[in-house]
């Protein structure tokens, strides 16, 4: 059965302290208190509603694990593929042929041109936006009116956000359209002035989004052609140095979401924990220091009510201005969606705090996104 956003609002118990959840998404069942300080009483109940999650989409609700299978090596679950299996992603299985096209010479994807300026995560310091950059990044000194940016979608991840915006791409992973390199090469016009690999996540199909940003660059040889990621940030640290060297030498950007500061909220929310994503947070870090406009890394997170709280974003953005207080953070106002469409939308006292706490905790740059959800 496919999900179609059911659940009303209500309360419930706490599975693991017994407290009545008040103002939150009962979908996940436990409270916020017994997600960060109990984990392992709370994961049985947790990994229940995420396996469900996915057998809707008939997605494995566990990572490929055959001893004899091939190693997929794009990311940190390490999916080992026997002929028949399918990644967690939902995007190979171990057949010779998937292997070697299925995200590679073809992938699962939409694409559109997205005027600029854009709603994008960093429109507030990048060249579309702002000009930042000018004249070696950017057309014009101000905002890129009369130019787009080539938004690509692609229609996989490696998570399972119980929240995701985007959570209808994944009934097209049930009847599987494939796109080719070509028809997103053609796409590519004197028009373009940046492509921003997104989803989803671009992480499980990062060899096609490769092949496309040299292809891309070819086409447009001599012309600015910033090339952008929105992503979790969980893929192997191989490729994330790719992609950050790809943007730092065009004018992009490698746009990280933190969604959570403790391991088990982010186990809660997304089924995962956020060690590695924060690992390699670090390692793009690293590269700040040599560009300085525009700026190559740029954070965010979501502020899904009861879960994400003030005491998370200091987390978080004391994490970040240890490394460097003046990457850009953005908190992102936050909309019911998926099985969490029960959740009350980001208040407009929580966004404020949540932004105060970034900018105690030491950030220079740091903005709320998506305002007119506020309520």
């Amino acid at each position: 059965m496919i999900y179609r956003g059911t659940s009303k609002k209500g309360s419930t118990r706490c599975g693991v302290c017994g407290e009545t959840l008040k103002d939150i998404s009962t979908r996940i069942g436990v409270c916020p208190t017994c997600v960060r300080t109990r984990p392992d009483e709370s994961r049985i109940r947790i990994e229940k509603v995420h396996a469900e999650s996915r057998e809707m989409f008939g997605l494995p609700t566990r990572p490929a694990a055959n001893p004899d299978g091939t190693e997929c090596k794009l990311c940190f679950l390490g999916c080992r593929l026997g002929p028949s299996q399918k990644g967690y992603c939902g995007i190979r299985n171990g057949g010779r042929s998937s292997l070697r096209n299925d995200g590679r010479t073809r992938a699962l994807l939409t694409h559109y041109y997205d005027p600029l300026p854009t709603n994008c995560v960093a429109d507030w310091v990048c060249p579309g936006g702002t000009g930042a950059g000018f004249p070696q990044y950017a057309y014009d000194s101000g905002p890129e009116v009369g130019y787009y940016n080539l938004a690509v979608f692609f229609e996989a991840c490696n998570f399972n956000c119980l929240y995701c915006q985007n959570w209808s791409f994944k009934k097209n992973q049930l009847s599987p359209r494939w796109t080719g390199l070509g028809t997103l090469v053609d796409a590519v016009n004197v028009n373009t002035s940046c492509i921003c690999f997104f989803g989803g996540d671009p992480g499980p199909q990062l060899p096609f989004a490769f092949r496309l940003a040299k292809a891309a660059q070819e086409k447009r040889s001599g012309k600015i052609l910033r090339i952008c990621w929105e992503t979790n940030g969980t893929m192997n640290p191989v490729w994330l140095k790719k992609m950050t060297a790809l943007s730092l030498e065009s004018g992009g950007c490698v746009k990280i979401d933190l969604k959570t500061w403790n391991p088990g909220t982010h186990r809660a929310l997304c089924g995962w924990g956020n060690e590695k994503v924060l690992e390699n947070f670090a390692r793009v870090a690293d590269w700040v220091s040599e560009r300085k406009s525009p700026p190559p890394l740029v954070a965010s997170t979501p502020l899904v009510p009861g879960y994400i709280d003030e005491d998370e974003i200091y987390g978080l953005a004391s994490f970040i201005a240890r490394i460097n207080p003046d990457i850009p953070y953005a908190l992102l106002a936050f909309a019911p969606q998926f099985l969490m469409d029960d959740s009350p939308t980001t208040s407009t006292d929580l966004a404020r705090r949540c932004l105060e706490a970034a900018k105690r905790a030491g950030l220079t740059r740091v903005r709320l996104g998506n305002e007119h959800l506020l309520c």
